[in-house]
């Protein structure tokens, strides 16, 4: 093997604040020596490290997709916030680079098809989901400084669509080559992600590449149809699967987000997602029809369901209060009285939920999308996207009744281990969500339910608002609000600084979130 310095570290042993075990202990003031299981099971752990992502989201994405509102400017600025999920994607990518340089100079490398498929899925995910977040960016030329030298050391950047497409390309190339040959090299214990199953990998890859080809249809149709189309014929998840960093299944690994909602957040439901999931403004919540709403969310310290308005007028009445403090494990009625309604305390506070990448619901819901635009090599079928919508709703439902039943600190108002059949029939025949039977219509509906069920994952609802152009469920921002015409993070100072000449060549000069990014209508 190969030996790292203390100083080149990150290629091999990049600490994770959220700890995946034994691989990723603090850095000591010596020797070590980069290796095939270390790196992969590094890059698996670069999935939770997303830094800053919290507070982005509900600084500017829950406010840009009106997943939910916020009652103040957050005194967080963007430019200071985009650095770490940039940086942390380039430590993953030079540590794959190395990772694929290591695996070509092994004698076995023959017998490891499946660890490079692997690795092929989840840098073409953390690719696809890094350029939907910045558009074009490095790619070709990038995480190759520590393996090729200084002629990589400022990398040129690559156009969104060419990096999109190479990246499905690397998905398809997974997915045809995972192998049950019985000589193939194992990771063992550092395949923390899945544990060496290659079903789940294929479904996976598989899933990621739908979600994609989705998202440039509108941009180029022809590669998005080839892509759906193959997409379809292989496995996908499976409406009751979901995949993603589960706290209960990586040890000494937990998702605590209570940090995002507290401090300068300022963040409440807000009016747009209450009139998605209530047929009236009953403070009572007798107009509530969705059964995740009671889940997400909560009524104000008075005990009544008061969303803060996604466009606040003068007159509104100002907020007070802090309905996200620990202290209310112990003492849930707080003395702090918040006017509005916030996220249900359990939802921000319990750390064993997990960070999803690709739900079954949200397959479900892009199949219903397919059928109903017949796309993909598809003709059109509404009974078939009926099908598919209905079980996207119901498996999202379903999802949060069994994560919220099963909490350790959930004490209050704790739901059933699932809703009952009748709930959820009456649900799915309410006038909010009963699916029509005119396409344009059920359309709608279809992006509205794939928003909702997307809450837990704000960057992949904030890639649906972008893709439709804001076809789901908003009203018109006003200039003056922080998320108004957000369409891209900007790129972090660090590319100012020290790739001045390719950022040039890129932004003009001027970077600004307002610049649609290529996949955009």
């Amino acid at each position: 093997m190969v030996a790292v310095s203390g100083l080149a570290l990150s290629l091999s042993l990049s600490s994770c604040k959220k700890d995946f075990g034994e691989i990723n202990k603090a850095w000591a003031n010596q020797t070590y020596s980069a290796n095939i299981p270390g790196l992969f099971n590094n890059i698996i752990a670069s999935l939770a490290n997303q830094g800053s992502a919290g507070t982005i989201y509900t600084s500017w994405i829950y406010q840009n997709t009106q997943l939910a509102g916020m009652y103040a400017a957050s005194g967080y600025r963007m430019d200071n916030q985009v650095g770490s999920i940039w940086g942390n994607y380039y430590t993953a990518l030079a540590n794959a680079r190395k990772m694929e340089a290591l695996i070509a100079a092994d004698p076995n490398t023959a017998k490891m098809t499946n660890i490079k498929a692997m690795l092929k899925t989840l840098m073409a995910y953390q690719t696809l989901k890094t350029t939907f977040l910045y558009g074009d960016m490095p790619y070709a030329e990038a995480g190759k400084a520590f393996t090729d030298g200084v002629a990589f050391y400022r990398p040129k950047y690559d156009a969104q669509a060419d990096i999109i497409k190479a990246a499905l390309g690397d998905l398809k190339w997974a997915i045809d080559n995972f192998t049950s040959a019985s000589d193939q090299v194992s990771l063992g214990g550092a395949e923390t992600l899945f544990a060496n199953d290659l079903t789940k990998w294929t479904k996976f890859a598989n899933s990621i590449r739908l979600r994609y080809a989705l998202a440039i249809h509108q941009k180029d149709a022809s590669t998005a149809n080839t892509v759906i189309a193959e997409a379809l014929a292989k496995p996908l998840l499976s409406a009751t699967e979901n995949m993603g960093l589960y706290p209960s299944a990586i040890p000494d690994y937990f998702n605590d987000r209570g940090g995002w909602y507290r401090g300068n957040s300022y963040i409440r439901m807000g009016s747009t997602m209450w009139n998605a999931m209530s047929s009236s403004n009953a403070t009572d919540g007798s107009g509530i029809y969705d059964l995740r709403c009671k889940i997400l969310f909560e009524p104000n310290r008075a005990g009544e369901w008061a969303p803060f308005p996604q466009v606040p007028s003068s007159s509104t009445p100002t907020e007070t209060g802090e309905p996200y403090a620990e202290s209310r494990l112990t003492t849930w009625a707080t003395t702090d009285n918040y006017k509005y309604s916030p996220l249900n305390f359990y939802y921000v506070a319990d750390r064993m939920f997990p960070l999803l990448l690709v739900s079954g619901a949200e397959v479900s819901l892009m199949k219903a999308e397919i059928y109903n635009r017949g796309i993909g090599g598809v003709t059109a079928n509404p009974v078939t996207a009926k099908a598919a919508y209905d079980e996207g709703v119901s498996e999202s439902v379903k999802f949060w009744y069994k994560l919220a039943n099963g909490s350790s600190i959930w004490a209050v108002n704790k739901p059933a281990a699932a809703p009952t059949v009748l709930e959820l029939t009456t649900m799915l025949a309410s006038p909010g969500v009963n699916y029509s039977a005119t396409p344009a219509t059920a359309l709608a509906q279809i992006y509205k339910q794939q928003w909702i069920a997307l809450f837990h994952q704000p960057f992949e609802a904030w890639t649906l608002c972008r893709r439709t152009n804001y076809a789901t469920p908003g009203v018109a921002l006003p200039s003056t609000s922080p998320a108004y015409n957000i369409f891209r993070l900007t790129y972090p100072q660090s590319e100012i600084d020290s790739n001045n000449e390719n950022w040039r060549a890129v932004t003009g000069g001027t970077d600004s979130p307002t610049k649609k990014p290529w996949f955009m209508p």
